[in-house]
């Protein structure tokens, strides 16, 4: 058969096979060929080598009981909680300070430790950099943490990199296997090659361009963090700093944030309701926070207080659904379908679960009309539910699933996309999403509750584009530094990708035919 065409196959010989492994892709031979032509300018370390030689300490989390999940302030990281290099500014759960005090002496994460997903589906492989700006927080069992000590060949970003490459994308993919009802690399993950340049200097270029996007990016994650907190003060004014000093701070290296910052459970005390107060039968109590009453009139003075109803009725925005494409077309291309679990902190993951293919993007697209500036916010989901992203011109083209809602700012000098979007992301806003989900058969949902949201714009308009201006650079910049990230990993060892597979071998067992 033709390399490159439908499923692949190869012949092997029976000495060949290794600890009675019966896996075809564990042979795949387009990987020993890509690592063969790297040799001259590499040395291939086996990871299990560097972790011999004590330059890489390689460990893994602890099962933490789900009794404690969403008890206590200290993140508890899990594989979902890894998007694009890095740990998500709101990790799902949260355990107390007795349970952190338990396994934070084991686990013993740092800046520079390396998080990497060595159980589960999809996100086998992915990865994240602890950077100083993350707090302090315990890792699941289904994470294994690499920590590089100063004696390794290679530093901490360089292996980030190195492990984001296609070549070793491929040897980890190659080695996953099924334990019971999920995927594992466990055992096998120090087989996986590195190739480390002869040329101590590529090395060092490496890690100085990697280690810049990631921090870089880490930074503006918690200034964006920051300024949705703040602003949403300083327009309640509750805010001593200046509306410019908010929009400029700057978070500082080394200045972990103490676990009183880090989220938790807010609560509220619900009073005797008149049975007129009632509104469209809708008898939960969060849905009457008093909070969000008491909190709205704080606005008054700089901000005028307009639904999402009335904003839409005014023409100044629109918003509609997303749609359901059918599961046989996930998998047959590489356009993004975007599903609520790709979302990331701020942004998009770099890739997709699902991918479809041009022919299905054809059909959806025009119905679908996604554009750099539109503002694409979870309606579906539990958590997730009021997460929204800022669509950046490098996450184009996609399509986006029921569970999602698209909002466009259509009259810009009022509102334009980058104030909508951190407004949407103040904690006034987030608490009235947060009470007005409701469980719809299996799942929660905002459905049409979403024009019942009330937004607190700014009644002057330097202040408006103040924000707006501000908000859309660093979301601009940090995109960019994505891109820039991918592009290194990608391009780490000269290829795009593995070459094709060549059927020349031939050898008395054939495992992989069909």
């Amino acid at each position: 058969m033709s390399a490159g065409v439908g499923n692949p196959s190869f012949l092997l010989d029976a000495r060949q096979v290794a600890r009675d492994i019966l896996i075809p892709r564990y042979y795949d031979p387009r990987i020993s060929k890509r690592l063969s032509e790297l040799e001259q300018s590499h040395k291939l370390v086996p990871l299990k080598t560097l972790v011999e030689l004590g330059h890489i300490i390689h460990s893994h989390g602890n099962y933490v009981p789900k009794i404690y999940y969403g008890t206590g302030p200290y993140p508890y990281v899990r594989t979902s909680d890894l998007a694009n290099w890095e740990i998500k500014a709101s990790p799902k759960h949260g355990v107390p300070e007795s349970v952190y005090e338990a396994y934070q002496a084991e686990q013993n994460v740092n800046a520079e430790d390396i998080f990497f997903v060595h159980e589960g589906t999809y996100l086998i492989g992915s990865v994240a950099m602890i950077t100083a700006f993350d707090g302090p927080m315990l890792y699941q069992h289904h994470l294994a943490k690499f920590s590089v000590q100063s004696s390794s060949p290679i530093g901490p970003y360089f292996l980030l990199c190195a492990i984001e490459s296609p070549e070793i994308h491929a040897q980890v993919r190659a080695r996953q296997f099924s334990a019971d009802i999920i995927d594992s690399v466990v055992g096998r993950l120090e087989e996986v090659v590195i190739p480390i340049p002869r040329d101590p200097l590529r090395v060092k270029a490496v890690e100085q361009e990697a280690r810049a996007a990631v921090l870089g990016r880490a930074e503006l994650r918690e200034r964006l963090s920051f300024v949705a907190r703040h602003v949403d003060l300083w327009l309640r004014q509750e805010q001593s700093h200046s509306l410019e000093q908010i929009l400029e701070w700057m978070p500082v290296i080394g200045e972990r944030r103490p676990p009183a910052l880090l989220g938790g459970r807010i609560g509220f005390r619900a009073g005797a309701l008149a049975a007129s107060e009632i509104r469209n039968d809708v008898l939960l109590p969060r849905y009457y926070d008093e909070w969000v009453v008491r909190v709205a009139k704080e606005y008054a003075v700089r901000c005028d207080l307009i639904t999402v109803a009335e904003l839409k009725e005014r023409g100044a925005v629109q918003w509609q659904t997303g749609d359901e494409i059918g599961r046989l077309n996930y998998g047959s291309g590489d356009i993004p379908f975007v599903r609520t679990s790709d979302f990331g902190s701020w942004e998009l993951k770099r890739e997709a679960k699902q991918g479809v293919s041009q022919d299905v993007y054809s059909i959806w697209a025009e119905r679908q009309d996604v554009a750099a500036g539109d503002i694409l916010l979870v309606r579906d989901g539990t958590y997730l539910v009021g997460t929204s992203i800022l669509v950046h011109q490098l996450d184009l083209p996609l399509l986006y699933c029921g569970g999602i809602i698209k909002i466009r700012a259509i009259d810009k000098a009022y509102l334009a996309p980058a104030l909508l979007f951190v407004l949407l992301n103040t904690p006034f806003v987030r608490r009235q999403v947060r009470n007005k989900q409701f469980t719809r058969d299996v799942i929660d949902t905002i459905g049409q509750r979403l024009d019942e949201i009330v937004l607190p714009i700014p009644k002057d308009a330097a202040v408006r584009r103040l924000i707006s201006l501000s908000v859309h650079r660093m979301l601009s910049v940090r995109s960019q530094l994505r891109h820039d990230l991918h592009r290194l990993t990608i391009n780490l060892f000269g290829h795009s990708k593995l070459p094709e597979l060549n059927i020349e071998q031939a050898g008395p067992v054939d495992l992989c035919r069909g």
